[in-house]
């Protein structure tokens, strides 16, 4: 039986999770401004369009005032510690210790670039953390890795919540006269805080442990070699990850590769394993239009990315030291990221 506007606007998780991939990839393997700045409007765009029919990306609104604090303090920390650079705006006086020295447009540049990244990261991060089905996507795994899913959904759901739990606790404080002033004023709003926090958690863990969670059945007991290979699958993901960051692709994709053939053997049931508790779905996932539309110009976007990362690298890079040139123009490259606008013409 199907509940009449349940799940509505809900798409399938791995279409959202292929979006976010090509999103994130701009803003982990450059610095061009004019990457950065395509991919910033693009996913500024999904989110606004999202947010009228997701009450949830209101959730994650504290986490990215706190990214944008944060991209500011950055800014500053590479003005006032880079040296580099042939446009100088100011001259820290050589009494001020650890600071003394030019401050340059260079380094402003460049710190801006970094912000621009990171903030990108963040909204993609939130933005898929709060339209994503995580029950579907849990559903849609192998019962191998549903461990490792529901851990990771458990922190992306905690995370909104935490938020909304202090908002209510300063409102809550304020109610009753509470003004913070200094670190100490914000004992009173901190440690109900954490005792909310604690209070969650152990209730989670509760409904996670009447559930049987991480236990096995008769037939579904895992190979000693399994557990290692996921280790390492997971061990290989996180390095390809930073060799991509890092601007080394090759070296990424054979981590990647590896990450992939080992989580894919970890995931894999033992041939004549029988699972003595199957798994079973209240409501069988469906591939509609929004999907479809979504998966394509990810797909698309993820291929003119990869081709330029092999044939035109210098697309995304951009580096202002030592003076100030203009970035490259890719117009295929820019063309292609535009594609990541398509959740918008899908959004609820």
């Amino acid at each position: 039986m199907e509940i009449p506007g349940a799940n509505a606007g809900r798409l399938d998780p791995r279409s959202w999770l292929l979006w976010g991939t090509a999103a994130a990839l701009p803003a982990l393997v450059g610095r061009n401004p004019f990457v950065l700045l395509a991919v910033l409007l693009a996913v500024l765009g999904v989110r606004g369009a999202w947010s009228r029919g997701t009450p949830q990306i209101a959730a994650w609104g504290g986490l990215l005032r706190l990214a944008l604090i944060f991209s500011v303090v950055g800014v500053l920390f590479n003005v006032l510690t880079v040296r580099a650079g042939d446009l100088v705006f100011a001259e820290v006086p050589g009494a001020v210790p650890l600071l003394a020295g030019p401050l340059t447009i260079n380094a402003l540049f460049y710190g801006v670039l970094g912000a621009m990244a990171a903030l990108s990261l963040v909204i993609i991060g939130t933005t898929v953390g709060a339209v994503v089905d995580w029950p579907m996507l849990l559903r849609l795994l192998p019962s191998r890795l549903t461990d490792v899913a529901v851990a990771g959904s458990v922190t992306w759901t905690m995370l909104p919540r935490t938020t909304a739990a202090w908002h209510e606790i300063r409102e809550a404080q304020a109610a009753r006269g509470h003004r913070p002033r200094g670190a100490r004023g914000l004992l009173p709003l901190i440690v109900p805080l954490l005792a909310g926090g604690l209070d969650r958690s152990l209730t989670l863990a509760e409904a996670l442990e009447a559930r049987g969670f991480g236990g096995t059945s008769s037939g579904d007991a895992p190979r000693p070699w399994q557990g290692p290979l996921a280790a390492l699958g997971l061990t290989a993901g996180v390095l390809g990850a930073y060799l991509l960051a890092a601007g080394r692709p090759a070296g990424a994709a054979v981590a990647l590769t590896l990450a992939a053939f080992g989580l894919g053997i970890a995931a894999h049931h033992p041939p004549g394993a029988a699972e003595v508790v199957r798994r079973t779905r209240y409501r069988e996932p469906t591939w509609g239009r929004g999907e479809t539309i979504i998966t394509v110009a990810a797909a698309a976007a993820l291929a003119v990315q990869v081709s330029a990362l092999a044939f035109a690298p210098a697309a995304f890079g951009y580096d202002p030291y030592p003076s100030l040139t203009p970035p490259a123009i890719n117009l295929w490259l820019l063309a292609g990221l535009g594609l990541l606008l398509a959740p918008a013409a899908v959004a609820p």
